[in-house]
Order: C-alpha cells, then sequence, then structure tokens
C-alpha cells in the first residue's frame, strides 16, 4: 500500500523526527513536508532521503488563518508528482501508534474509503458557516487573552453583521448552500485528492471564500469531499473519530491535551493509527513504546 505522509511543521521536534525516520524506513512510503515559511529550511536538510521531500512551495503560516489551507493545497499538489494510494496530513507534533503493516492491512481492507471525521454526535457542534460568513480581524489569530484583544473580540461579535459580512461568501452561497465541519488532519484516497485539486482549478471562486476566515481548514476540504457521493467516507461509530488520530480535547490542561507517557494506555486502547499532540522533547522510547509492543 503506497502511502503519502504530508507533514506541516515549523520547528524541528523529536515527533517530527521520530514520524519521518521510521515511515522513510519502507520505500513504498513518500514523505512531504511543509515547512512554514518564516522557518530556516537549512534546518530540516538532515531529514532529506531518497524518499523524504521537503517541498519548495513554502507559505507564512498564521494560526486559524486561510494559510494553514494553502500550505495543505501545496502539499497535495507536490503529492501528484507520485503515484500513491493514500495520502495523509499530518502536524510535527504526531507520531504512528499502529506498525507500518499494521496500518498499510488496515487500509487494504478498507481501500477506497476516506479516513476524514465530519462532526457527529462524538463531537460538539460548530456552524461551520459562522467561521466563513464574516471578515475576522487579526485579534483573532494572535491567541493573546489580554484586556485589548478580548475587547477587539467582544466589538467584533457585537458589529460584524454590519461591519464585517463576508461579501464573497454571501454572493456564492447559493453555490455552496451547504458547509461541513470536522477534524483538520485527514487521509484521502488519491482519487479524492485529485478531485479537491480539479474542483479547486474549475472553481476559482472558492479559496477566495475563505481568505479572511477563522479554523476554516476544518471545513474546506470537508465540503468540497461532501460535494460528490463518490468520494466514500469510511464511519465507525465505535471509534474515537474516523480521521484515525487519537487527540484527546477533554482533559485538559491544555487544549488540545499534550500527550505524555501518562497517556499510553488510552492511546493504546484507542485503536487508531496517530496520536496528537506530542512534546517535541519526547522521548524515543516513549514513541516507539507503542510500535515495539505490537511488533513483540
Amino acid at each position: 500500500m503506497k502511502k503519502i505522509l504530508a507533514i506541516t511543521c515549523h520547528q524541528v521536534t523529536n515527533p517530527l523526527i521520530h514520524t519521518v525516520n521510521y515511515f522513510s524506513s519502507s520505500p513504498d512510503n513518500i514523505i512531504l513536508i511543509h515547512i512554514d515559511k518564516k522557518s530556516t529550511v537549512q534546518d530540516f536538510e538532515f531529514l532529506k532521503k531518497n524518499n523524504v521531500t521537503l517541498i519548495e512551495d513554502r507559505v507564512n503560516i498564521k494560526w486559524g488563518g486561510v494559510s494553514q489551507i494553502e500550505a495543505t493545497i501545496n502539499l497535495m499538489t507536490a503529492s501528484k508528482k507520485y503515484n500513491y494510494d493514500y495520502f495523509f496530513l499530518l502536524s510535527g507534533d504526531d507520531i504512528p501508534i499502529q506498525t507500518d503493516n499494521h496500518f498499510n492491512e488496515f487500509l487494504k481492507n478498507n481501500t477506497g474509503y476516506n479516513f476524514i471525521h465530519y462532526q457527529d454526535e462524538r463531537t460538539t457542534y460548530i456552524d461551520p458557516h459562522q467561521r466563513v460568513k464574516y471578515k475576522y480581524t487579526d485579534v483573532f489569530f494572535n491567541r493573546k487573552n489580554d484586556v485589548s484583544s478580548r475587547t477587539l473580540r467582544l466589538f467584533h461579535r457585537l458589529t460584524r453583521e454590519y461591519l464585517f459580512k463576508n461579501h464573497s461568501y454571501l454572493d456564492n452561497l447559493h453555490r455552496i448552500p451547504e458547509m461541513y465541519k470536522g477534524t483538520n488532519w485527514f487521509g484521502l484516497t488519491d482519487h479524492s485528492v485529485d478531485y479537491i485539486l480539479d474542483f479547486l482549478s474549475s472553481n476559482n471562486w472558492y479559496l477566495p471564500i475563505f481568505e479572511k476566515s477563522i479554523c476554516a481548514d476544518e471545513i474546506f476540504f470537508h465540503t468540497i469531499i461532501k460535494s460528490s457521493k463518490n468520494n466514500l467516507i469510511y464511519n465507525n461509530k465505535n471509534l474515537r473519530n474516523n480521521a484515525m488520530r487519537y487527540i484527546d480535547w477533554v482533559s485538559g490542561p491544555q487544549y488540545p491535551r499534550v500527550l505524555t507517557e501518562n497517556d499510553f494506555d488510552k492511546i493504546k486502547k484507542s485503536k487508531m493509527l496517530f496520536a496528537r499532540k506530542i512534546p517535541k522533547d519526547a522521548t524515543p522510547s516513549f514513541m516507539m513504546s507503542f510500535i515495539r509492543e505490537q511488533v513483540h
């Protein structure tokens, strides 16, 4: 089973090194890495191998902004140079929690399905249109919680119907009467990646709608995929989510929770393929422990 592991990152971390080294050990895996344009690409050069590429088309990523969508599109575009079965989007904080053999067996047993989660009874509902129908200002992207930032956000909420309407969204609402939201980390078939790129090429009005959106990487791709019934969605309500990621949005104190050795049993029992977020200084023994147990 040929896989693209497409990674967005901004710093060299132990999880990044571990994930790249583990997957690159199989010639059937291709690793594509998008490095934030603010970062120094030379710091990542040591990761390069025959099947590990640092893509050249980089963007300056701003948390919650359209740049996160653009980085993913760049990775998808770069993936078309290769023949593959599946495209998995990862961050530099993700690690595999299944062996590559188990991973491939799972994909073979579910060939043709996309591993992408849409909000359902397992998640708190958020109206996706609210993320796009208004123009969000810089104060929403700095993640500060001081008095000035809170005041500016409150002003936006009170006046957005009058001052911050996204007219690009309103003008094209008839084209997209429904939007869909879910987890922004996913695994897609090569067919679905082609479908997304073809959709964007044929609908040049779509990307500009998201120019001033917030956290719309959880909406942008989900909505495109839902526009065709040929993009099959994996659905197992007995699992944590359909994207096959162990992410803890409940326990805190960070959201999502930064996972440590204390979370090992819960991660192991989850039957997911990946876990995030892993501390940047996580030990190799902790990260390998999931895979080592399966091998033995």
